[in-house]
């Protein structure tokens, strides 16, 4: 029969020493490894804010194989890594890959860069006769029927915007059989001035030009163009009925 232990008779296992000073060095190699990888982060998205102008999906590419960089760079800003368990490495990795995309959405948006094209949309177009409101407002496809009667001019409404700002706005006014011109634009506030609207404030950004009814046939043209250069452009076409 085998013996039945004593209560007080001592076990045999023994916690183990717990040593402070390497758990200390360790923390620390952690906390520097983090540090580190932000940093890096940096680097990594520097190098897609470059390349996104070259390819969007090149600059995504580049900025991942860079955080494989973290590898060798880690090393040689002597920080050990021969301790890191793959839970490590995930974790630096996950830390790489979110501050990297943080940094690179800033990079991408003024006052770093702009790569973003102005928008140009909400396009009506009525007759005018000099009045500003209880206009016939009617939005342009590729082209837009309007009546002639009773008016002797054209008014067309739009927004046009962009996230750092317009450098320039420009309307080309093309008549049927007639030389084209350029009309100047001008900001609109308050209350929309189309018939079924009233009350309604027009959308920040909102402009509007007039033009003499001379013709039968009008191709128009706005291009907005931002401080970067990049432009965006709409047509469309009024007929005169």
């Amino acid at each position: 029969m085998a013996r039945r232990k004593r209560k007080d008779e001592e076990t045999d296992w023994v916690a183990p020493d717990f040593d402070e000073v390497a758990y200390m060095r360790q923390e620390m190699q952690g906390a520097r490894a983090a540090v580190v990888t932000i940093g890096w982060a940096v680097v990594g998205a520097l190098v897609s804010f470059l390349l996104y102008s070259v390819n969007p999906a090149l600059a995504f590419v580049g900025g991942i194989a860079v955080g494989f960089g973290l590898y060798y760079i880690l090393p040689l800003l002597g920080i050990k890594t021969d301790s890191f368990k793959r839970r490590d490495w995930t974790g630096h990795g996950v830390t790489y890959f979110f501050s990297w995309l943080a940094f690179w959405i800033i990079l991408l948006n003024p006052p770093f860069g702009d790569f973003t094209l102005p928008s140009i949309q909400g396009v009506s177009v009525s007759p005018f006769s000099g009045l500003s409101s209880g206009l016939l407002c009617r939005v342009p496809t590729d082209s837009v029927t309007v009546p002639g009667t009773g008016s002797n001019s054209l008014y067309v409404l739009f927004q046009a915007t962009d996230n750092a700002g317009l450098a320039s706005l420009r309307v080309e006014v093309r008549p049927q059989s007639q030389p084209p011109f350029s009309v100047n634009t001008t900001l609109v506030t308050g209350d929309s001035p189309c018939l079924g609207h009233e009350g309604q404030d027009v959308p920040s950004g909102s402009y509007n030009v007039t033009f003499p009814m001379t013709a039968a046939l009008f191709d128009v043209t706005i291009t907005a163009t931002d401080p970067s250069a990049h432009a965006a452009r709409v047509g469309f076409r009024i007929i005169v009925s």
